[in-house]
C-alpha cells in the first residue's frame, strides 16, 4: 500500500486516507462533545463508499466542464452573431451617408421611393422621382437603384422594402402595439 508522510503533521498516511481527507468534512470537536453517538456520524458503512465519493466529484467535475464550456460556445456564438449585426450596421450606416450626400433637385419625403442615377459625364450620383421606366428611351445616365426614404432618414432597397415592413410588423405584435398604435407609431405602412 502506497504511503506518504504528512508535511504539516509529520503522520504517515495511506492513499486512502489522503483521499479520505479531501472528500470527508472534517469533524469539529467541540461538535462532536454534544452528540450521542459520534460513531453514527462518521463511520463509513461500505468501504467503496470513498470510491463512490470520489467517482461522483469526478462525475460533477465533468459536467461543470461540459456546461462551462457550452456556455462559453453560445457566448462565442453570440459574440460573432453581434459582429455580424455591427457590420451590416455599418455597411447600412456607409451606404446612407453615400444616399444622403446624392444630389437632388426636390425635398426628400420619407415614405417616398426615389431614383438613383449616376451620371456618365461626372460620375456624380443624384436622385429622381422617375423610374427609369418613366424615363424610357430618354434616360441618358446609369440607373443605379430605386431607395425608399424611412422616417429615420435611413434607406431601404426597393428590393429590401417588403421585407422590412414584414419585419417591423413583427416587431409591432412583438412589443404587444394594436395596428393602430402601430400606425401611429409608423411600425406599419
Amino acid at each position: 500500500m502506497a504511503e506518504k508522510r504528512d508535511e504539516s503533521s509529520g503522520v504517515l498516511q495511506t492513499v486512502a486516507m489522503e483521499q479520505k481527507s479531501q472528500l470527508l468534512v472534517d469533524s469539529n470537536p467541540e461538535v462532536t462533545k454534544q452528540m450521542v453517538s459520534t460513531s453514527a456520524v462518521h463511520r463509513m458503512n461500505d468501504p467503496n463508499d470513498l470510491v463512490t465519493l470520489a467517482q461522483y466529484v469526478q462525475t460533477a467535475d465533468d459536467f461543470t466542464k461540459a456546461t462551462v464550456g457550452g456556455k462559453l460556445e453560445l457566448i462565442a456564438d453570440q459574440i460573432k452573431a453581434l459582429q455580424d449585426q455591427a457590420r451590416q450596421v455599418l455597411e447600412s450606416a456607409k451606404r446612407d451617408v453615400e444616399l444622403n450626400h446624392a444630389k437632388c433637385n426636390f425635398r426628400r419625403i420619407p415614405g417616398k421611393v426615389y431614383h438613383l442615377f449616376r451620371k456618365e459625364s461626372d460620375g456624380s450620383t443624384y436622385f429622381s422621382m422617375l423610374s427609369p421606366e418613366e424615363w424610357g428611351d430618354r434616360a441618358t445616365d446609369t440607373f443605379i437603384d430605386s431607395y425608399r426614404l424611412e422616417y429615420d432618414m435611413s434607406w431601404t432597397p426597393l428590393s429590401k422594402i417588403q421585407e422590412r415592413d414584414e419585419r417591423r410588423r413583427l416587431d409591432a405584435q412583438l412589443l404587444g402595439v394594436d395596428r393602430e398604435q402601430a400606425k401611429q407609431l409608423s411600425l406599419e405602412c
